[in-house]
């Protein structure tokens, strides 16, 4: 090990040794519990402090420390950290003839390992090695040392983790695998018979144990933990807690829009060239809450931070949110499962909404009846807020009273085309005005969507331009207003829309992401 090293050098450089994981292994054992990720780093930065401190002492033991501008006497010992910590003896010592440094003296040094090498003492006008610092660990302690580089090694200790065929862990708890207790077929029956009791889920280990007769002498935590292993293992169960939270779900129970993605809400890749893309279309991308955005992700948001998005069609059609890069720090989330069940609470009548984050498609499921009861639309405003419990998300509409209705694009659909008009139409929640499209036959508009399949991308926007443009005098049509219709017929994100109206000739640009039609139509 390379002790010649600054502290802030070794825990920088760190990395994950074989032994580092024997000695997670041993303590594991001595423990007979599960532990976090965070619990398991902590241990490893003290198992290294403590080597570190050794090292030191076993090194000052062998000698005095070289320091270029300190004088030496023949036949003292001296330590040279800076090359490896090697050692030698003063053999000689003679006056040097350098210019530029004189007067300093030349060391010959013969070294434990053999050889003679010489070095420069009493050199005048200080040397950086003179106030190097060779103490790796200097005064930081450990809880000091995690909160500078725990983020860092427990990035590195998870991945060494996961590629030890040894290690198991299941909601960010690890333990040894040879050692975990066993759960026959007829147990996994009985967990299967509970959860179908309450509906299929979700309930904790702990909860599932009170009904299953296992060894008093094994740890609760130790049982829980193997219960959880052998759950996972066993394709009936899902995991379905949120981050260290562990609970289960009867897979043949889920929603089906849980299990596979609406049919509204897949996207296909599409190929596009970002560079066409100026800093006003780059803008309205990260405005958009677009799942298939190429956003960058955002920081955590605040405790109290409430987040209000536009709805879409896609998503209003499949009683869905999208599970952009900003709200994906605000729900729930799990390092190693796919679904996550928590709660919606309705933010003015607090009826409790199930809810799921589906983290591979994107999205989050379960408020179809919630929208069809509050009577949002497309484009109408969600407002969304952490709970006071963990796990629970406050959600909400904007009500909004009109006799009359409210003057709004409206589309319709026929045997293989659409139409749009402005017209008055029932609106019940404060909506975005770019946005907002009514839409009084969602099932007409669907069908017509499967049958304009066959029409590319440039060519559908082209249509669904030309009839937006007639409904303003100047015949400018938006792009948030673009994106909002398109969605009706095709799951399209704004890059690639954008890209097509960048690279189109017949589209021009007005500026604040306005654009006119060249040519008539």
């Amino acid at each position: 090990m390379e002790s010649a090293v600054k502290s802030e050098q070794y825990w920088e450089r760190f990395s994950i040794l074989p032994g580092d994981l024997d000695y997670l292994i041993n303590s594991l054992l001595e423990r007979e519990r599960p532990e976090t990720l965070e619990a398991l780093a902590r241990t490893l930065i003290v198992y290294r402090h403590q080597q570190l401190q050794e090292v030191v002492e076993q090194s000052l033991s062998r000698g005095r420390i070289y320091r270029p501008g300190e004088h030496y006497a023949v036949g003292e010992r001296i330590l040279f950290p800076h090359l490896g910590n090697i050692a030698g003896t003063v053999a000689e010592l003679r006056p040097g003839h350098n210019p530029e440094h004189e007067p300093f003296a030349v060391l010959t040094v013969t070294l434990d390992k053999g050889g003679q090498r010489d070095f420069a003492a009493d050199l005048p006008g200080g040397h950086p090695l003179d106030l190097a610092d060779y103490t790796p660990v200097g005064d930081a302690d450990p809880d000091t040392l995690y909160a500078r580089y725990g983020a860092h090694i427990e990035a590195l200790l998870r991945s060494a983790l996961e590629a030890d065929a040894h290690f198991v862990t299941i909601a960010d708890q690890w333990f040894v695998r040879e050692l975990l207790m066993d759960v026959s077929p007829m147990q996994l029956n009985i967990v299967e018979a509970m959860l179908d009791m309450v509906g299929g889920g979700p309930l904790a280990a702990a909860d599932l144990l009170k009904e299953m007769d296992l060894p008093a002498e094994i740890p609760q935590s130790l049982q829980i933990f193997s219960l959880e292993c052998a759950l996972q293992r066993d394709p009936r169960f899902d995991e379905v807690g949120p981050a260290g939270v562990g609970l289960w779900y009867l897979r043949r129970m889920e929603p089906s829009q849980v299990q596979e993605t609406p049919p509204l809400l897949r996207y296909v890749p599409i190929p596009h060239n970002r560079a066409l893309l100026d800093e006003g279309m780059l803008a309205l991308e990260s405005q958009v809450e677009d799942e298939w955005a190429n956003t960058v992700t955002q920081p955590d948001l605040p405790a109290d931070a409430s987040v209000t998005l536009v709805l879409s069609y896609p998503h209003w059609r499949s009683g869905t949110l999208p599970l952009t890069a900003r709200l994906s720090r605000l729900f729930p989330t799990a390092q190693t499962t796919d679904h996550v069940r928590f709660s919606f609470v309705d933010g003015d009548g607090g009826q409790e909404i199930p809810g799921w984050v589906v983290r591979g498609g994107r999205y989050v499921f379960g408020l179809a009846a919630w929208y069809a009861e509050q009577k949002v639309g497309p484009g109408a405003y969600i407002d969304l807020l952490r709970g006071e419990q963990p796990g629970v998300i406050r959600i909400q509409v904007r009500p909004f009273r009109s006799k009359r209705g409210e003057w709004l694009r409206t589309v319709s659909a026929r045997a293989d085309s659409f139409a749009f008009e402005v017209t008055r139409y029932p609106v019940f929640c404060e909506f975005d005005e770019l946005a907002a499209i009514g839409v009084p036959e969602p099932d007409a508009v669907d069908e017509l969507a499967q049958r304009l399949k066959r029409l590319t991308l440039e060519q559908l926007l082209d249509q669904i331009f030309q009839g937006l443009a007639v409904l303003s005098l100047q015949r400018a049509v938006h792009s948030i207003t673009l994106y909002s219709v398109l969605n009706l017929f095709r799951r399209v994100p704004p890059a690639p829309m954008q890209a097509v109206l960048a690279s189109g000739a017949q589209y021009v640009a007005l500026g604040d992401n306005y654009w006119s039609y060249r040519g008539d139509f």
